[in-house]
């Protein structure tokens, strides 16, 4: 028993010869049969071979025509990043150089993105509106080479300073990069400057850098570049304009079994392209030890398991993004990001194509507008002329911190009819929102370049087409995996665009992911086949997409209510005029108003929702 008791403690120990796995394997399976402990024994053993030696890709055993240690259902921003964290050994762990290689499949359903090249030499010379807004440490995600790429290419919208701010009160928020200073210094966040000059052979003065916030890229610049890195990769197989049409995963009660569960099989269809130039479609078979679902909000994988039931709810919310270009008379980005909450949603103006290198000032700036609000709103936006929105953007957005309105209509109604009751409550009131106008006030004397409010550039005309989405919540309901699959990304969760966390979400799930495959292999264990590693992903995940969702959620639901609300047809006079005021709205604004005062007021807390929002760890 205490031979069997060290054993089992070696098997939680990284990096020991595999052998040890063998030998424990053996003596832990006393209660087995000895050709049980003894075939346990030879998988093990064979797991210590596939070391030194190749696998076998290629099987005419149930027609599987190859098979990958992790298969990654679509090449979008979230599975192109897993499958290069996967392949990235330069981490932290001592085993990395020992690390038997992975090898992994990338599946696309559309065809391959193009080079990165072809898109900043061919395309069109505007920035497209399907973009993301990352956060520090989801760039580096990406890798320094990736990073570099985009900084050179200039498709980069980087930002190191946000302002935020309410129609129906004065208060404001004010992020900057100094914020992060200390998260910097500390190692607790990447120093992206250091991460884009290592790579490049620059260094720069530490004391004149300013840490970002974050940065704009758009969908099919960054996807390529992604795809770059990979394609020059041998141990991935990028396989585009294939479609799963079947998968055959192992059941939820496999994994109590000695055995480990078998592999998951996928049936494919892919099309190809013949010598004489037609099209063909090609029958194949894949399996995997673990499939990795990355393929969005309508996951072809999860609804094929049907193992995963979705937690939804609709925003009744439709949001309309275009790119538009500055009035560079009126003013220019200067690296901030915009966003205004109006009463039916927030409308951010994001920059982008503002990267390190870019010097040329006669250039025309570009930002992207997103816009949240009722459904009967936005389509009312999408018939509008391009120089109808633009005159309708600017209405709402260029305009600067209002009064709260009161919370008391003039006739007192609601109140007792005591004339003294009445005149106490109206005080009180004119107090309260004179009390948040002077809180909103003092905090500009802390740092004049942080909290002074900055009206918005003016938008000239609208560039490329203006696009609509509804906007719902959906997590999954009771964990992200099942036997040798793992749920990331939008498969997994989706939320409301107002605070950013979309993709970052789903890029914390990808590096999550890729440490524990690696601790996995680096430990001799199966990628998929053990409950230990993809348990400790689910137990992660889950409490951070939970979290995530419910915060952004309750973020939507407060914002939501505002003492006066806009007419149907967007009156911009009725939007300030503080008509139709409701009671218990008003409140609610004047407490949120005064919540906002005192995080930009109190620095230690307004720096720990910017650490938080950018990904830095936790200080100990």
């Amino acid at each position: 028993r205490s031979i069997s008791n060290l054993l089992h403690s070696l098997l939680l120990l990284r990096g020991k010869d595999n052998l040890i796995f063998c030998i424990a394997d053996i003596i832990m399976a006393r209660t087995l049969t000895f050709a049980t402990a003894r075939g346990l024994a030879r998988s093990r053993f064979n797991c210590v071979c596939s070391l030194t030696h190749s696998r076998s890709l290629t099987s005419t055993k149930n027609n599987i025509n190859q098979h990958y240690d992790v298969i990654i259902a679509g090449g979008g921003a979230v599975g192109s990043v897993l499958a290069r964290l996967l392949l990235n050994d330069n981490d932290s762990s001592t085993l990395s150089h020992r690390r038997r290689p992975l090898k992994v499949a990338l599946l696309e359903q559309r065809s391959s993105p193009p080079s990165l090249d072809n898109i900043v030499n061919n395309n069109s010379q505007t920035p497209n509106a399907r973009a993301y807004a990352l956060s520090p440490t989801s760039l580096s995600y990406l890798g320094p080479s990736v990073l570099q790429r985009l900084n050179q290419t200039n498709r980069l919208g980087i930002y190191d300073s946000m302002q935020i701010w309410e129609h129906d009160g004065p208060a404001q928020l004010h992020f900057t990069g100094e914020d992060l200073n200390e998260a910097v210094k500390s190692g607790r966040l990447v120093d992206l400057h250091e991460l884009i000059e290592t790579n490049n052979g620059q260094h720069q003065q530490q004391s004149s850098r300013k840490p970002w916030l974050g940065s704009v890229v758009e969908d099919r610049p960054l996807v390529s570049a992604v795809w770059d890195e990979l394609r020059s990769d041998e141990r991935i197989d990028l396989l585009d304009n294939i479609q799963i049409t079947s998968i055959s995963a192992p059941s939820q009660n496999t994994l109590g079994n000695v055995e480990p569960p078998p592999p998951v099989v996928m049936s494919c269809k892919r099309s190809t392209i013949s010598e004489g130039g037609s099209k063909e479609d090609e029958e194949c078979t894949l399996s995997a030890d673990l499939l990795v679902a990355a393929d969005g909000a309508n996951s072809f994988v999860r609804r094929a398991l049907g193992s995963f039931p979705m937690i939804t709810h609709s925003y009744d919310r439709k949001a309309v993004t275009c790119t538009v270009e500055l009035d560079v008379r009126k003013g220019d980005m200067a690296k901030t990001a915009f966003q205004r909450f109006l009463p039916y949603g927030p409308i951010a103006l994001l920059p982008v194509w503002n990267s390190l290198n870019n010097a040329d000032e006669d250039a025309p700036k570009y930002a992207n507008v997103v816009w949240s609000t009722t459904p009967s709103e936005a389509n009312h936006l999408l018939s509008l002329s391009g120089a109808e929105f633009i005159t309708t953007l600017n209405h709402h957005l260029c305009q600067g911190p209002n009064v709260n309105p009161p919370l008391l209509n003039n006739n007192n109604q609601g109140m007792p009819h005591i004339p003294i009751i009445g005149t106490i409550a109206k005080e009180m009131d004119s107090l309260l929102r004179t009390a948040n106008t002077a809180l909103t006030m003092g905090t500009w004397t802390e740092s004049p370049s942080r909290n002074y409010f900055r009206m918005p550039p003016a938008s000239a005309k609208v560039v490329g087409p203006i696009m609509g989405f509804d906007l719902k919540l959906s997590h999954v309901q009771q964990g992200y995996t099942a036997p040798r699959v793992a749920l990331v990304g939008d498969a997994a969760h989706t939320v409301h665009p107002m605070a950013g966390q979309g993709l970052n979400l789903g890029m914390g799930d990808v590096y999550s992911l890729s440490v524990l495959i690696k601790e996995a292999i680096d430990s001799g264990m199966d990628v998929g086949g053990t409950g230990l590693f993809l348990d400790r992903y689910n137990q992660e995940r889950m409490v951070k997409g939970l979290g995530t969702v419910g915060g952004v959620h309750g973020l939507h639901e407060l914002f939501r209510c505002s003492g006066s609300k806009s007419s149907p047809s967007i009156n911009v006079t009725a939007l300030n005029s503080g008509e139709n005021v409701n009671t218990i709205e008003s409140i609610v604004g004047l407490g949120r108003s005064l919540g906002m005062n005192v995080v930009n007021g109190l620095g230690p807390l307004r720096r720990a929702f910017a650490e938080a929002a950018a990904g830095a760890a936790f200080s100990r």
